[in-house]
């Protein structure tokens, strides 16, 4: 196996063009909770979204030609196009779909080595322009619950702590994974 050089997608548009528009997605993704990281350096500018507790983990995202020559794309690491360079915080909400089930599955380990370690970790917190996001926020911080949005199901769904036997719950509302939260810690 050999190794072949990545081309430079960006050929044709000046760095500084490619860094504003990766400026302002990184407005959209500090808006949405994540930590942005210019990589400007080089001849692909990346910018790099993580979030805080977990640095080791997150998505490069670089700014390629569209199929018309006044569109650029972002685009994520695995090759997704996330949305055109005109609607940042669309690529930003693409962007947290991606990396928020990866994040919450590494903090839910990482909440399991608190409970036994007494160090604490951050919860992420909801996206604010979902509906009832101080409802989750609530529940999240009172109860220690993971809580995310099911894209695909529809419905809420919590990770509910429990020493060595975690349970996952989901509702369609979050007045009921509230609901749900409770009563799957009364039968523990």
């Amino acid at each position: 196996m050999r190794w072949i050089e990545p081309k430079n997608l960006n050929v044709g548009a000046p760095a500084s063009s490619i860094t504003v528009h990766l400026d302002r997605l990184a407005q959209e993704v500090i808006r949405e909770g994540w930590k942005a990281v210019p990589r400007y350096e080089g001849p692909c500018p990346l910018l790099r979204v993580f979030d805080p507790a977990i640095p080791d983990f997150g998505e490069s995202i670089s700014l390629v030609p569209g199929t018309t020559p006044d569109i650029w794309w972002y685009r994520s690491s695995a090759g997704e196009d996330l949305a055109p360079h005109t609607r940042p915080g669309l690529a930003a909400e693409r962007i947290t779909r991606i990396l928020l089930p990866y994040v919450t599955a590494v903090l839910a380990a990482q909440t399991h080595r608190w409970q036994t370690s007494d160090v604490p970790i951050s919860v992420p917190r909801p996206y604010t322009g979902q509906p009832h996001a101080k409802t989750i926020a609530g529940l999240q911080e009172r109860t220690g619950v993971i809580c995310w949005w099911g894209t695909h199901t529809g419905e809420w769904w919590a990770l509910v702590p429990g020493g060595t036997q975690w349970k996952i719950v989901s509702a369609p509302d979050p007045e009921a994974l509230v609901q749900a939260v409770f009563k799957s810690r009364v039968r523990r």
